[in-house]
């Protein structure tokens, strides 16, 4: 990142370039007691960063004010330093320069407010004509309130540890970059979190918990009870997130006890909403996603039938193979997805079923979501990692024995792949879409329903196809515990009842 203004003190507005392109406003801006929270807002340039921060500022404050942080009267420099920088930027419009005299006369009011005064026209800031001739700055404040009254900024009959507050929004973003950290596996921490649970952890907080309580004007950690925490399960409409807001909230109530940022959990005497647990592990939203067992044949054709015109011939697409081995060994979509070469072993006749390749959403330093990035990845659970017999199915060896010699070929062959410098190696991922990169999950519902439209079969998604799987030897008389360990599940079910 590149810095635009090398260092900057407290209340004074700085920006700086991103890696992504865009441009990072931020500001340390301390209200009451505690510590200064740093407020940060982005944009597509620096005019519209600095303005998206005023507007967070200028929020801040009233929320501030509002909750009844500000018990005494804000120092005269915080205007004038904030003005100053903002001049030292250059980067003055007129929704700028509209947007800092709101604040300073915001900070103003607040100030007579305090203070039991009426003198509202002097406490008015003009922006004054630069010196510099220059259209648009703002310049240096002069005095904001007359010199010969003396001011104590600090409370002194408030006691020191309930001056030491944390703001909560400022806490949310440390707790989640510390979640994200986990996703990294270490020596430390050998078993990751999987970066779908850092997606359910930041919706929960963006989408639930933050909004309740900036609605309810609850600025600071210390502020939140347990009868806070009942009224926010309450506001919220679905179960599953009633019961996964609460897991959040305990979790980042743990970590600001570690972290000596709170020295109470009020969530642990708060009931846990029950989680409405589906019946079991495989049951999809549609009760007939599933292909019956006399129909497979038929699916298991059009797949094999399902080929594309090449300079070089006519071979098979990748995704109609990955969707009958989906279909053959009952394989989850991310699992298909993130199968590699070495993990299929011809001579023991087993997948290996140890990787996952997903799109997964990517944050920037602030745990602001700026884009997706397509990875390898953990498996759902412990029992996911498994071993899945190519005896399944006598067509289901053959044909993945000849997908591999045709996908070498390829390689040999292809000039865009050579342009890219690529190799064939057994780490290769052995179903590939356009470009020569793996699928990602998101992207084979669509290529399946061009196949069922296109042969008019009935409706089914991939995940459909795994419940087919399952569906089929259920009905074949295989042992549930074996059905079990071949899919992967932590519970065992009953696949006849609940299919």
């Amino acid at each position: 990142m590149e810095r635009i203004k090398e260092r900057t003190g407290q209340y004074e507005v700085s920006v700086r370039v991103k890696s992504n392109g865009y441009f990072e406003a931020r500001v340390s801006f301390k209200l009451g007691g505690g510590r200064s929270p740093r407020l940060q807002k982005g944009g597509k340039s620096e005019e519209l960063a600095v303005l998206n921060l005023l507007t967070a500022l200028d929020s801040y404050i009233d929320t501030c004010y509002q909750s009844g942080i500000i018990t005494t009267k804000i120092d005269d420099c915080i205007p004038q330093r904030l003005m100053k920088s903002i001049n030292d930027l250059g980067v003055i419009t007129s929704e700028i320069t509209a947007k800092t005299l709101a604040i300073v006369n915001k900070i103003n009011s607040i100030n007579s407010n305090i203070l039991n005064t009426i003198a509202v026209p002097n406490n008015v800031v003009p922006f004054y004509p630069p010196q510099n001739n220059t259209s648009n700055v703002v310049a240096p404040a002069p005095a904001l309130v007359p010199t010969n009254i003396n001011y104590n900024l600090a409370n002194t009959n408030v006691p020191k540890k309930e001056q030491e507050l944390c703001i909560i929004e400022d806490f949310a973003t440390e707790w989640l970059k510390f979640r994200y950290s986990l996703c990294k596996k270490t020596d430390d921490n050998p078993k990751p979190l999987a970066p779908k649970t850092i997606d359910k952890n930041h919706y929960n907080l963006k989408k639930n918990i933050l909004p309740f309580f900036k609605e309810q004007k609850i600025l600071y950690l210390s502020q939140i009870t347990e009868k806070t925490i009942e009224d926010l399960l309450k506001s919220i409409k679905t179960q599953h997130n009633k019961h996964k807001s609460h897991i959040v909230l305990n979790m980042m109530f743990k970590y600001a006890i570690q972290q000596k940022k709170a020295k109470y959990n009020p969530v642990v005497n708060v009931e846990k909403p029950p989680e409405k647990i589906a019946t079991d592990e495989i049951k999809d939203e549609e009760d007939d996603n599933y292909i019956d067992t006399n129909r497979q044949e038929i699916w298991i054709n059009k797949f094999e039938q399902e080929t594309k015109e090449t300079e070089k011939g006519i071979i098979h697409t990748d995704m109609a193979i990955l969707f009958e081995v989906m279909l053959l060994t009952g394989i989850r979509p991310e699992e298909a997805c993130g199968l590699q070469w070495k993990s299929v072993d011809f001579e023991k006749g087993v997948l290996l079923i140890k990787n996952a390749y997903k799109s997964i959403n990517d944050y920037d330093e602030n745990m602001e979501k700026i884009g997706l990035i397509r990875t390898d990845g953990t498996l759902k659970t412990e029992n996911s990692y498994r071993k899945v017999p190519l005896s399944l199915s006598p067509r289901l060896k053959q044909l993945l024995l000849e997908h591999k010699e045709k996908q070498q070929a390829i390689f040999k062959k292809s000039r865009a792949i050579k342009d890219k410098h690529r190799v064939w190696s057994e780490d290769e991922y052995v179903f590939l879409g356009r470009n020569y990169h793996p699928y990602v999950s998101e992207s084979l519902a669509h290529g399946l329903q061009k196949i069922r439209d296109k042969y008019k079969l009935e409706h089914v998604t991939p995940y459909g196809l795994r419940k087919s799987f399952a569906s089929y030897w259920a009905e074949k008389g295989m042992k549930d515990t074996v059905l079990q360990a071949i899919m992967g599940h932590r519970r065992l079910c009953n696949y006849k009842t609940i299919l």
